[in-house]
C-alpha cells in the first residue's frame, strides 16, 4: 500500500491502491451554491458515488460530502484547488 500527498495535504493512498476518494466541500451556512459544486464535478460525475449535504448544529457551516470512485488522482487534486479558489468556499478536503 502506498501513500501520498493531495493538494489536500493529507496523506492519502495512492489512487493505485484505492481508487475511492471522499472529497468534503464547507461553506458558511446558507453559503453553499449547490451548482456550482456540479459544474465543478461534471468532468468526472460518472464517478459520483454518493453526494451529502449536511448542516452540522451550532457549527455554523453546511458540508458537502462527495464520494467518488475510480477517480483519477489528477482530476481530485484539479477539483479541490477549482473549490478553493472560489470564495464562498471555506475548506475543500480530501479524506
Amino acid at each position: 500500500m502506498t501513500h501520498e500527498y493531495s493538494e489536500s495535504g493529507l496523506n492519502v493512498l495512492s489512487a493505485h491502491a484505492s481508487g475511492r476518494h471522499r472529497l468534503v466541500v464547507r461553506a458558511a451556512l446558507h453559503g453553499m451554491r449547490i451548482a456550482a459544486i456540479w459544474q465543478v464535478l461534471m468532468p468526472i460525475s460518472r464517478n459520483v458515488e454518493k453526494l451529502d449535504v449536511t448542516t452540522p448544529p451550532g457549527g455554523g457551516f453546511e458540508e458537502v460530502t462527495i464520494a467518488l470512485a475510480q477517480a483519477q488522482r489528477e482530476l481530485v487534486d484539479a477539483m479541490i484547488a477549482r473549490f478553493r479558489s472560489m470564495p464562498w468556499v471555506t475548506s475543500a478536503t480530501l479524506c
